[in-house]
């Protein structure tokens, strides 16, 4: 975990907080099957425009290629892209060497 200069409301920190619970338990959940090691990062650093950035990254086997996360029947990925949308920021999914996503608010 990597978090600087980090300082919310609670009206921002608790989605976040929800945010990397849930992008946390989805990879403790999928990216490591039949116990495979990885590792899960977190990052979050202001932006210097006002903004944060929050990077929740697993070297597990990677998000289903073919699978838009944006319209996915989990519960789960439907409260990220929700919470985001609350946080009034954006979410962009990395599909590099893991799993990736980027979150700038």
């Amino acid at each position: 975990m990597e978090v600087r200069d980090v300082y919310l409301d609670i009206d921002r920190a608790i989605p976040c907080g929800l945010i990397i619970s849930e992008i946390v338990s989805n990879s403790m959940k999928h990216a490591f099957p039949n116990d495979r090691k990885g590792k899960i990062e977190i990052k979050m650093h202001p932006d210097g425009k006002g903004k944060y950035i929050l990077i929740v990254r697993d070297t597990g086997i990677g998000f289903p290629d073919g699978l838009d996360f944006h319209k996915t029947e989990t519960l789960g990925m439907q409260i990220v892209t929700d919470l985001v949308d609350q946080l009034d920021g954006t979410v962009e999914l990395r599909r590099n060497k893991g799993t990736e996503f980027k979150i700038v608010f």
